[in-house]
């Protein structure tokens, strides 16, 4: 995992160019979106790890 100020992170940085690649590929507006979540999704995993998904499950279920 690296942290958010860590920009140059080569994992980060892949991660990144497969969404460009992917997004170029994209025809439609909701293959375009789709990436572009992917990425998000992606590079908040690698950031936080899968730990933070986990909080995230468990205060939607607390707050239910």
């Amino acid at each position: 995992m690296c942290q958010k100020r860590q920009r140059r992170c080569p994992v980060l940085l892949a991660i990144r160019e497969e969404a460009v690649m992917e997004w170029a590929t994209a025809e439609t507006l909701e293959e375009v979106c789709r990436a572009w979540g992917r990425l998000g999704g992606r590079a908040t995993l690698h950031r936080y790890g899968p730990e933070h998904f986990a909080a995230l499950a468990r205060r939607r279920r607390v707050a239910r």
